[in-house]
């Protein structure tokens, strides 16, 4: 079995959820069957990607629309691959050998008003196309997997999940020693579909009553950045990425952890926050409640007054808050990269048995 991993989403100077994930499950297979896995990345993979013990090729683009639409079938032809797996993005139609993808959430048919235009009018007819022809769909959620049968009319039975993991180093987590303001943290892409005027929203009534807290959003700047308003800049910090041992910090030593999104696949930062032992007030959504169970609070995505007052449970109930992170730890031990590893290894045995070698063209 010789399977193509597309990593050329993995760039050397970002890590967001998808990019976590690619580098994560990559990892992660690479230890379990390195012998059957070939490589594909870009110019410039990182250093983790670039030290898996795989047959690797690379991309002379940079650029991802001739990396993704025409060197990748070519080079993955030219591996001989059995199956060729896109860890976010749509098999390229020059594409004509076995295809599996992963598709992480229903974002762009169920709310496209939050989606980039490249999203929808590109990526979104490609995603139709690809989902057609695929021998198989991976997503992350038995929530997603709902959606994408629902929505898109996808055979359920085409549909494997394979939840997400957590890398360990959010177990071991410590909030920095020394005194610090109580903060709230936001973790995520800043875009429209994380809904963050909703938790600023929230934070100005949380102030009102007299509560000092400070939020701290991590996370790139997306299309259509949504930002504090000058009555809340001083109390509110963009950090940008953050290398992984900062971030596992930031959640240590949260007093809330708080993910107010319209929609999510699955909700990663989520994992990792109950993980790190942060407790948390998130969106009263399908995949959440899914990830979260009786470890998380919930308020409705449209209802910042909601939010403000799940938090102050947080802060005024601090028997009940510290039983839910106990059980969130729990629940994050069962999100392991490992796991998703070999439930991906069975779904591409399955795939691949009995069936021809094809190629692009």
């Amino acid at each position: 079995m010789r399977i193509g991993i597309d990593a050329t989403l993995v760039r050397p100077d970002r890590l967001t959820g998808i990019e976590r994930y690619a580098l994560s499950l990559t990892t992660a297979l690479a230890r379990q069957a390195p012998g059957e896995l070939v490589l594909f990345t870009r110019p410039d993979a990182p250093e983790a990607l670039r030290a898996l013990p795989v047959e690797q090729h690379r991309s002379p683009f940079r650029q991802r629309v001739p990396t993704e639409q025409a060197w990748l079938p070519l080079a993955a032809a030219r591996a001989r691959v059995d199956l060729l797996h896109t860890l976010a993005f749509p098999t390229p139609p020059l594409w004509r050998g076995q295809a599996l993808l992963t598709v992480h959430d229903a974002t762009p048919w169920l709310h496209p008003d939050t989606c980039s235009a490249g999203m929808r009018y590109y990526y979104g007819p490609l995603f139709r196309q690809a989902l057609g022809r695929a021998a198989g769909i991976l997503t992350v959620s038995e929530a997603s997997r709902d959606d994408l049968v629902r929505t898109l009319g996808v055979p359920r039975e085409r549909v494997h999940v394979t939840h997400n993991g957590v890398d360990p180093r959010f177990f071991d987590a410590r909030a920095p020693e020394g005194p610090r303001s109580p903060y709230l943290l936001a973790v995520g892409t800043l875009e429209p579909r994380k809904n963050v005027p909703v938790l600023l929203d929230a934070l100005r009534l949380l102030r009102a009553e007299g509560r000092d807290l400070q939020l701290v959003i991590v996370g790139r700047q997306g299309w259509a950045d949504a930002l504090p308003c000058r009555e809340l800049a001083a109390h509110v910090r963009l950090t940008g990425p953050v290398p992984d041992r900062e971030l596992a910090e930031l959640y240590a030593g949260a007093t809330c952890f708080v993910l107010p999104s319209l929609y999510e696949g699955f909700g990663l930062p989520l994992a990792e926050a109950m993980a790190a032992g942060a407790p948390a007030v998130v969106s009263d959504i399908p995949a959440l409640h899914e990830l979260g169970g009786d470890a998380a609070l919930y308020a409705p995505p449209d209802a910042p007054r909601a939010f403000a007052d799940a938090i102050a449970q947080v802060l005024d109930r601090r028997d009940e808050t510290a039983a839910r992170v106990l059980r969130g730890r729990e629940r994050a031990r069962g999100c392991s990269w490992d796991a998703c590893a070999e439930a991906t290894l069975a779904v591409y045995r399955t795939l691949t048995a009995a069936r021809p070698r094809c190629c692009a063209g």
